[in-house]
C-alpha cells in the first residue's frame, strides 16, 4: 500500500473513532446545579396522569409538556416546583434574551425526585435531567434527552425566550 494511502486510511480511522466516541457519549448537556434546593420556588403545580384528558383551551406549550411528561411515575404524573437560581432572577423575571452563564432554573419533579435543568453557556441554553443526588438520568427516557428539551424550548416562541419557558402564556 502506498504511504499516502496509509496516512489517509489511518486518518479516516482516527476521525471515525472520534465521531463514534462523541456519538456514544450521551446524557445531560447541563451540569447538575449544586445548591438547587435553596433556590426560591416561583411556581408549583402538577403534571397530570396519562388518563386525564388535556383541555383544548390550554396554551400549546402546556399541552406539549403534559404529553411529554405524563408517563412519569408509571403514568401517574408528578407534582413539580419551578426553582430559579437567585443569580439569574432578574433575567428570568425580565424574560430577557441574555442570561448569565451557569445554572438558570430547574423543574423539580417532587414525586419522582428528579430535576429537569436549564443552564446557559455563552448565551445558549443547555439541558439536563438528574436525580436529587446528582445522578444523570437523561438516558432513562427519550423525553429526558437534551434534544427533546431543545426541540420544545425552541419551538414555542410565544412562551420560550432564550430556552426558558413560561406556562403563563395565553
Amino acid at each position: 500500500m502506498d504511504m499516502s494511502v496509509k496516512r489517509i486510511t489511518v486518518g479516516l480511522i482516527g476521525l471515525l473513532a472520534c465521531v463514534a466516541t462523541v456519538g456514544a457519549q450521551a446524557g445531560s448537556d447541563a451540569e447538575f446545579p449544586k445548591g438547587w434546593e435553596k433556590w426560591p420556588v416561583l411556581g408549583s403545580a402538577a403534571i397530570p396522569d396519562n388518563q386525564t384528558p388535556i383541555p383544548d383551551d390550554l396554551p400549546a406549550i402546556v399541552k406539549e409538556t403534559v404529553k411529554t411528561y405524563n408517563w412519569i411515575q408509571d403514568g401517574k404524573g408528578s407534582k413539580y416546583n419551578v426553582r430559579v437560581n437567585p443569580a439569574h432572577m432578574d433575567a428570568y423575571k425580565a424574560r430577557t434574551k441574555e442570561y448569565p452563564d451557569g445554572p438558570t432554573a430547574v423543574l423539580e419533579l417532587t414525586d419522582i425526585k428528579a430535576l429537569l435543568v436549564t443552564e446557559h453557556l455563552l448565551g445558549e441554553p443547555q439541558y439536563g435531567a438528574y436525580s436529587y443526588d446528582g445522578k444523570d438520568i437523561a438516558d432513562a427516557h427519550p423525553s429526558l434527552n437534551p434534544k427533546t428539551c431543545m426541540t420544545c424550548h425552541t419551538g414555542y416562541g410565544e412562551a420560550c425566550v432564550s430556552g426558558i419557558c413560561s406556562h403563563n402564556v395565553k
